[in-house]
């Protein structure tokens, strides 16, 4: 066997169930810290109830608090309710208007310019007179029409389309100075705005006979008629304007939502309510427990890695390249959730083994790997009662060979006096007690002494002594 430099990795599955193995001081610290905390809670907390001037200047802040929540959350939902009726409103304006539709770039577009003219009257004294303060009041009445544009209904019926988005498209620009306006139809397409421009001097023809009726006799001229297709920067300001806005208003929709969901009702403070002392003390217990759990097993850990004990059964195997002989395991002890410690023995891959048939497996091994005339001694890092006992009982089933035992060579003289008597050596170790570098040394002295080592012997921690 090599004498290599001792190297342990630590084995995850071995790591856990050290942890699980000590489930049961895990819950005793996560609930007695649970109870401490839980206890220490509900104790200041109704200590507190107690203060008449404390528990009044916590119900008005509470009550301030309230109040402000209650306006917080209000104005949030104002805001959400106009954010969607704002975007309900731009998203429909966005799929109907011809103005959005309309490419800027290829915009067409028909205009005329109205000029009005008042009449002039013979008087009896057979001066005549200008009515010019009425021309004013005629250039409007007729605006003011066009931009109601009433006279489309008929059109936007036909076409399926709503009224508003053909008065958008029209734009009328007067001129009381020079008694005239303009009317400006944009479209899609120049035939389109040619017809609604039709539509509107049809209606100012209409409305003559009434205007006359109330504001005086005049004279209507239409002047630079005209239709064509034209590039208007500003209508595409405009729409990219409106795409902003919509954008910009699911955004603030967003965010009111968020701010909204994320705005948190004050709660009644603990000291003005037993229930709320009593969940302050559960929550607190609850964060006791888990803080207990975490600290136990990160002690757990740290112990495990620290220590670095025998774990595994194969262990001495892997890293000595040692024969198993057997193992001895101590049979559990029935106590209360038991079931919880079987439950990990499967989950491990623990069984127990009756002890007669333990020693016939050790007898046999030993019996295979000694040479007739050869003496082996028995040592390792347990108790000497351990040793003495299982001596005796192989003792009995291997008459021919001569046994001797001596405890832990490392710290014991007569062990290492004893050990030269002796042709080979069986280490025994105790699962959850020898130390890794403890063994490295056992089998370096035992390399020393030019004595070969047969294999080794696992004993339960567990185990007081092995039973004859």
């Amino acid at each position: 066997m090599n004498n290599n430099t001792f190297k342990k990795e630590i084995d995850l599955k071995d790591f856990m169930f050290a942890i699980f193995r000590k489930w049961r001081i895990i819950m005793l610290v996560a609930f007695t810290l649970a109870i401490l905390l839980g206890g220490y809670k509900c104790g200041k907390e109704l200590m507190h109830q107690r203060d008449d001037t404390f528990v009044s200047e916590l119900r008005d802040l509470y009550v301030s608090d309230l109040k402000k929540y209650e306006q917080s959350k209000k104005g949030y939902e104002r805001d959400i309710n106009n954010f969607t009726s704002s975007i309900t409103y731009q998203e429909k304006y966005k799929e109907n208007s011809l103005l959005l539709k309309t490419d800027p770039y290829n915009k067409g577009v028909a205009s005329v310019d109205v000029f009005v003219k008042m009449s002039k009257t013979l008087q009896d004294n057979n001066l005549t007179v200008t009515t010019l303060d009425l021309a004013d009041g005629v250039v409007k009445a007729y605006a003011s029409a066009i931009q109601q544009g009433g006279f489309l209904a008929d059109m936007a019926e036909q076409k399926g389309i709503d009224l508003i988005y053909l008065k958008e498209l029209i734009e009328v620009a007067v001129d009381y100075d020079s008694n005239m306006f303009n009317v400006t139809v944009t479209c899609v397409d120049e035939k389109g705005a040619e017809e609604i421009l039709n539509k509107v001097i049809d209606n100012v023809e209409a409305l003559k006979p009434d205007v006359q009726e109330s504001l005086g006799q005049h004279s209507i001229s239409l002047l630079n008629r005209n239709a064509g297709v034209v590039t208007d920067q500003l209508l595409a300001d405009y729409q990219q304007q409106k795409v902003s806005n919509l954008a910009a208003t699911n955004i603030n929709l967003e965010d009111a939502e968020k701010a909204l969901k994320n705005l948190e009702e004050p709660q009644m403070p603990v000291a003005l309510s037993k229930i709320s002392i009593l969940k302050s003390g559960i929550k607190n217990g609850v964060l006791g427990w888990f803080v207990g759990v975490f600290l136990t097993a990160f002690g757990v850990c740290v112990a495990f890695i620290m220590n670095m004990k025998l774990s595994a059964d194969n262990d001495l195997k892997d890293l000595f390249g040692l024969k198993l002989l057997g193992r001895f395991s101590q049979m559990r002890t029935k106590r209360a959730l038991s079931c919880i410690d079987d439950w990990l023995d499967r989950l491990e891959g623990r069984e127990y083994i009756p002890d007669e048939l333990a020693y016939e497996m050790v007898a046999a091994n030993v019996n295979n790997f000694v040479c007739e005339g050869k003496s082996v001694f028995f040592t390792g890092i347990v108790g000497e009662e351990n040793l003495e006992s299982l001596v005796i009982k192989l003792q009995e089933k291997l008459p021919e060979i001569k046994l001797g035992f001596g405890v832990d060579m490392t710290r014991t003289v007569s062990t290492l006096r004893r050990l030269p008597e002796y042709d080979m050596v069986i280490l025994v170790e105790s699962r959850g007690e020898s130390r890794y570098r403890d063994i490295e040394r056992e089998v370096d002295i035992i390399q020393d002494m030019k004595k070969d080592v047969i294999g080794y012997i696992i004993l339960d921690s567990s185990i007081k002594a092995v039973r004859e």
